[in-house]
């Protein structure tokens, strides 16, 4: 089965954004990845959430929201969500992580919770029961064309081989950062479920967003665990 894509939306064209998104779904892919900021959490600032539901009323695509906030239980309740999205945030922007996969669960969407470079997957043990997807973060979190930090691609293999010996098969990894066509074959061999598509394949624009989306899919329609 071949990984899925969630096109990260702050590399499209901000002053053509109708005309890619619309294209985007005419292409077919499988979500719209909406990074909310708070220039507290991460430095940057990017998509508020009326220009997000803008884009919803125009589209009809899956929401991927990726949390970047402190305190993203004061922001999960705006949000316009439900059963066929997601929703992820950061382990370390909260004190409580019950009350945010909560307040996910009472939207009907799937809860997800965001691992930094330097947060070891044993963390979510308390949570495994609860939570849908654990989004792994391949770079430091903020600004879209960083380099992969070292070692995060065997964090996806070591992420996946422990929700499974957890007997957690059903809980797919997203992985967050970095991800070219090259790199996205690896990472899904690897375990990665979902991949975030931005400046480095989707919207690098050396190819139409359909031929991109078959690109991953040629690239990604082969699974080999381990």
């Amino acid at each position: 089965m071949r990984a899925e894509i969630t096109a990260s939306i702050m590399c499209a064209d901000l002053l053509n954004l109708e005309r890619d998104v619309k294209a985007l779904e005419k292409a077919g892919v499988d979500y719209f990845h909406y990074d909310i900021m708070d220039g507290h959490f991460v430095p940057n600032m990017t998509l508020g959430l009326e220009t997000i539901c803008e884009i919803q009323k125009r589209v009809n695509v899956r929401s991927d929201f990726h949390l970047l906030t402190k305190e993203p239980e004061d922001i999960i309740p705006l949000l316009d969500a439900g059963e066929n999205d997601l929703i992820s945030f950061h382990y370390q922007a909260t004190k409580d992580i019950e009350k945010c996969i909560t307040l996910i669960h009472e939207l009907g969407a799937k809860a997800g919770i965001v691992l930094d470079v330097e947060d070891h997957y044993e963390v979510l043990a308390p949570y495994i029961e609860k939570i849908g997807f654990v989004n792994l973060m391949m770079i430091t979190p903020g600004f879209a064309g960083q380099p992969m930090v070292d070692g995060m691609i065997e964090k996806i293999m070591n992420t996946r081989k422990w929700l499974d010996s957890q007997k957690k098969h059903e809980i797919k990894i997203m992985v967050d950062g970095n991800v070219n066509y090259e790199r996205a074959r690896l990472m899904h061999k690897l375990g990665g479920d979902i991949l975030v598509a931005g400046s480095s394949s989707l919207f690098k624009g050396d190819m139409s967003f359909e031929e991109s989306l078959k690109t991953f899919e040629e690239y990604t329609k082969h699974r080999a665990l381990y």
